[in-house]
């Protein structure tokens, strides 16, 4: 019990930390003037994007699903997507869960499944990713060399010149060598492997593997690799028109944008907070910083660009919630009659 709320408070402790960290210095003024000031056109192109991006994300998921066997409709996969985002900006990580319990409630389709399917999104999203980093590096590898530097150099230079460098290698390389040998020595142990839980772990691990394979069996591979591209566009996108909401930004090239949303994905991976509260703010204020922009505008930037996202996020989200009861009790209705 205490480890599950440690485990549910970290995120928010770590997401308040950090927004602390980057909004001790900036004026509530600047904030409020910069959300005064932006362009609400853009803003709405920027929901239409965001709702596309969406869209594009379910109509992915069910394909892996229709390889599984399963045929939910596209509004369904959509409304429990949506469930998913809400439920991940709550507790880090519990999007996954949530979309796939809904989509059990909606259509009986197996949660460990469901999460197969998931886990086969987030290998192509993982691979999608590095295509990112490798474009980024191309486009902008003077500015990411000089990004990386200025995060990493404090520490690294703390940690050399306190001579702690090779004691925390070494260790390191103990512990990872200690859980390698206990992962192997239970693997091999006959007696874990027939105890009921080791059984049901790897019950669920069959079922998430199936789910997995699944992508093997896509039977329009080309339309799966389409809306992934789409996704990721839109995605990009939705940074750049945002750059138009504000007359700092206008003048900035979808380089930028790329740049942004590429160390934005890899801070949500390294860093999970709610929705990247504080991460988000951290790592894009440092990128906007490289186009010219002073610190304080960076941070009123960031925050406003996470605002806005979020914001839209949280309302289409909000309508899947509303929607869930109304389709359950639907199936309920059809079994009846």
């Amino acid at each position: 019990m205490k480890k599950a709320v440690v485990r549910q408070a970290l995120p928010v402790i770590l997401a308040a930390g950090l927004l602390w960290y980057v909004l001790k210095d900036i004026p509530l003024a600047e904030l409020g003037a910069q959300f005064r000031q932006a362009n609400y056109r853009w803003l709405i192109v920027v929901g239409l994007v965001i709702s596309l991006y969406h869209l594009t994300r379910a109509a992915r998921w069910q394909l892996t699903l229709q390889a599984l066997g399963y045929r939910p409709s596209l509004f369904r996969t959509t409304v429990a997507l949506l469930a998913g985002t809400m439920a991940s900006m709550i507790i880090p990580g519990a999007g996954e869960l949530t979309r796939c319990g809904t989509l059990q409630r909606t259509d009986d389709i197996p949660i460990a499944q469901g999460l197969g399917s998931v886990v086969a999104e987030r290998v192509i999203d993982l691979l999608m990713l590095g295509v990112l980093i490798g474009l980024t590096l191309f486009l902008e590898f003077k500015r990411v060399g000089q990004y990386i530097a200025d995060l990493l150099t404090p520490t690294l230079t703390r940690i050399t010149s306190g001579g702690q460098s090779r004691p925390i290698l070494i260790g390191l390389l103990v512990i990872i060598v200690l859980l390698t040998g206990i992962g192997y020595g239970l693997f091999n142990n006959q007696s874990f492997r027939q105890h009921p839980l080791a059984k049901r772990i790897g019950a669920i691990g069959r079922n998430v593997g199936t789910g997995f394979l699944a992508i093997r069996k896509l039977k329009q591979p080309g339309l799966f690799i389409g809306l992934t591209l789409a996704g990721y566009l839109l995605a990009f996108l939705t940074t750049y028109i945002l750059f138009f909401a504000s007359t700092q930004t206008r003048a900035f090239p979808p380089s930028a944008a790329l740049t942004i949303l590429t160390v934005s994905s890899l801070g949500g991976i390294a860093v999970p907070t709610q929705g990247g509260m504080g991460t988000y703010h951290f790592l894009v204020s440092r990128v906007l910083m490289l186009y010219g922009m002073n610190k304080t505008a960076s941070v009123v930037l960031a925050t406003f660009f996470h605002a806005a996202q979020t914001g839209f996020s949280l309302l289409f989200s909000s309508l899947s919630f509303l929607l869930i009861p109304i389709l359950i009790q639907r199936k309920v209705s059809k079994r009846i009659s």
